[in-house]
């Protein structure tokens, strides 16, 4: 079975945030772990294409876990599209289907995200390079049902190595 990583975040475009998804995406699949998003755009499109532009659709899945119910409307670089037709909703899908998950920047999606992470015990990191909710909750507890904190990522470097020792134990 692949081993899933959810990669969450803003859906607008944002060149700086983009850039760092796109690192991470890549980073991904050269652990040779599958990449599982919201499918749309923003950090979901530029970590897919980051994940594609190392497996160029050969490797590990990238698999989009769509809002409403129109495939064409998941990013180009995704492997395997999922139409669920549940809005928001498909964020407890995302952290489903993953056995980590990474958070760069985000808004109330996002923090549904890291909420549905958290509570269902999946590990679970933020990247503090740009603003939004991963950077506000990075080495935080959200409360008294775990003992750890959310992982604060600082670089790729450090995310390949959380990557790794935490997918790998």
């Amino acid at each position: 079975m692949t081993t899933m990583v959810a990669v969450i975040g803003n859906a607008e475009p944002d060149r700086e945030r983009d850039r760092l998804a796109e690192k991470v995406g890549a980073a991904i699949a050269r652990g040779g772990w599958g990449l599982v998003c919201g499918g749309l755009g923003g950090v979901m499109n530029a970590a897919s294409r980051g994940a594609h532009s190392v497996t160029n659709g050969t490797g590990p899945p990238i698999i989009a876990i769509l809002p409403g119910t129109d495939k064409t409307l998941a990013n180009p670089y995704t492997d395997v599209t999922i139409p669920t037709g549940l809005g928001y909703a498909r964020n407890l899908l995302v952290v489903l289907a993953a056995d980590a998950v990474v958070a760069i920047g985000g808004q109330s999606g996002t923090l549904s995200e890291i909420a549905h992470a958290w509570q269902l015990g999946k590990p679970l990191c933020a990247l503090t390079q740009t603003p939004g909710w991963a950077a506000q909750l990075a080495g935080e507890r959200l409360d008294e049902k775990r003992s750890d904190r959310i992982t604060q990522v600082r670089t790729i470097d450090e995310l390949e190595t959380w990557l790794k020792v935490t997918l790998t134990a």
